[in-house]
């Protein structure tokens, strides 16, 4: 007997249906419908599902549209309910994940540099705003150049691995 772990009953809980488990659930299609059109989109990957069931007459323009717009209140649901819990939505999960982290975060992680001091440093930038925020660290002798440039250094490379993830995930991304 196949065990369920309380995870994967949560992520079961709050996943939204894709469109094809939509378009069975309403009877607008047929499973073996849908396994045909997942087979046709495999071979032409840039195509979407709503758009091959159009198509081939399977559903017509207005009812993708309605069965698209079902979609889209069922997420808005489960990110309602999300925050009336405390649980972040799945837009505010990759909202943090595609952030990218800034210099000053980067110092205090790899224990180059303190908190209070960061915050002395911002104090300082602030009522600076032409200076950038490694300079008034090296004035202060808060950090060397050598560690500003492998931080900032550091900071390019993990920005670019979110950018090249974010680009695999979706291909519409734009940084």
């Amino acid at each position: 007997m196949v065990s369920i772990n309380d995870s994967e009953k949560w992520d079961n809980l709050i996943r939204v249906e894709k469109l094809g488990e939509l378009l069975v659930r309403f009877n607008a299609l047929k499973l073996s419908q849908l396994t045909d059109l997942i087979e046709e989109q495999s071979r032409h990957p840039n195509s979407k599902l709503g758009e091959l069931a159009v198509s081939k007459g399977l559903i017509t323009r207005e009812e993708l549209l309605k069965y698209l717009e079902t979609q889209v209140k069922e997420g808005k649901v489960v990110d309602e309910s999300l925050k009336e819990m405390g649980h972040l939505t799945t837009d505010e999960k990759w909202d943090r994940l595609i952030q990218l982290e800034r210099l000053g975060e980067i110092l205090v992680k790899k224990n180059i540099l303190k908190l209070s001091q960061l915050t002395e440093a911002m104090d300082e930038q602030l009522a600076n705003p032409g200076k950038h925020l490694g300079m008034v660290l090296i004035e202060k002798g808060l950090i060397t150049e050598e560690e500003l440039y492998e931080s900032l250094e550091w900071q390019e490379n993990q920005n670019n691995v979110v950018k090249d993830t974010m680009k695999e995930v979706n291909p519409n991304f734009n940084s």
